[in-house]
């Protein structure tokens, strides 16, 4: 079996920076939503850590845009801990976004598994690319099986071009041998150079990471996790967009994680979906809807010990008894280590 290191949703936040199934019921969502048995790491690049918050109503699966600074409650480790900034995507306070489409080469022999469905329909997202704001960019970036890794667009305003870009990272690549250490060492090159890019944005934007991606793939789940562990040093929440023909890994994989996006999407408070080349747009735009309407929620460690601390994010019991029903989605933990000036 090909095993691919589908750890490409990770980038990091300037140094100074720091989702559910809507009413679209043609949208299928393949990833849980809860935010539970956390263990993935977020390293905060400064003391202070802020987490992204999307809280969707049960009753139609759409974000909750009522909430307030005094309706949350913050766990480190299980310990209450005081919320010192507060930003809304509704009030238009939250840091503007940073969205990469991230493909595998389109392989021959391999389209349903990787990322050959999209190919030629790239065309299909523009109308939901137009959801953008006025400040989020987008880029493209592909890695393939044989070592080829590349930035194939930095982060633009103009999603035309950035659908040029996504067709052209699509097109047929006879040469991507499927292979297994090449791939993951090009996939961890890619995502590399997506974290250069990312730090030097202005303003600090929120990196969020789609993968266009079957995802029939599987590693150790220790290696999966250290690798997040290394890569992650600011906040980032992956999502994934699978084509609804591609196959599913139902069989299990003795002592690896499979699907390994899908584990990753849901680690970090993200999502997959399950879509169509008809509800192509209609995917992205449910993940920029949640995204426009998560909450920013910032605190101070209270020790900068270098080790991986749980996050637990709640409503007080007064918000959820006029908030019934909402559930939060949230990324799972952070390490708190001291920030590098220059």
């Amino acid at each position: 079996m090909k095993r691919l290191a589908i750890l490409a949703l990770f980038l990091a936040l300037p140094p100074h920076g720091p989702f559910a199934t809507s009413a679209l019921a043609r949208v299928a969502q393949s990833a849980g939503a809860a935010p539970s048995s956390p263990d993935i790491t977020l390293h905060a690049s400064s003391n202070l850590v802020l987490v992204d918050v999307v809280a969707l109503r049960a009753k139609d699966g759409l974000p909750d845009q009522a909430l307030k600074r005094e309706d949350f409650q913050v766990f480190d480790n299980g310990q209450p801990i005081s919320i010192q900034t507060f930003d809304s995507g509704a009030q238009l306070t939250t840091r503007p976004v940073a969205l990469w489409f991230v493909v595998l080469c389109n392989m021959k022999g391999y389209e349903k598994e990787a990322s050959g469905l999209f190919a030629g329909r790239a065309s299909l997202f523009s109308p939901a690319l137009q959801d953008l704001g006025k400040q989020d960019t987008v880029g493209v970036a592909h890695w393939c099986d044989n070592g080829e890794s590349k930035l194939d667009l930095t982060p633009t305003s103009n999603a035309e071009v950035a659908v040029s870009a996504l067709e052209r990272a699509l097109a047929p690549a006879p040469d991507a041998h499927p292979t297994n250490r090449p791939g993951e060492l090009a996939l961890q090159k890619t995502l590399q150079l997506i974290v250069d890019a990312t730090r030097s944005s202005e303003p600090p934007r929120l990196p969020v990471v789609v993968f266009l991606y079957g995802d029939w793939s599987a590693m150790p789940r220790s290696e999966a996790d250290h690798f997040i562990d290394e890569l992650l040093e600011t906040s980032a929440i992956a999502f994934g967009l699978k084509d609804r023909r591609s196959p599913n890994m139902w069989f299990p994989i003795p002592a690896e994680q499979k699907e390994v996006a899908h584990y990753i999407a849901t680690e970090t408070g993200g999502q997959y979906l399950q879509v169509t080349p008809e509800t192509y747009a209609e995917g992205l735009k449910e993940i920029l809807r949640q995204l426009h309407f998560r909450y920013e929620l910032g605190f101070q460690p209270q020790t900068l010990d270098g080790q991986r601390h749980k996050l637990r994010v709640e409503l007080t019991k007064a918000a959820q008894a006029q908030h019934k029903g909402v559930r939060l989605r949230y990324r799972a933990a952070y390490v708190p280590v001291r920030h590098e000036t220059k």
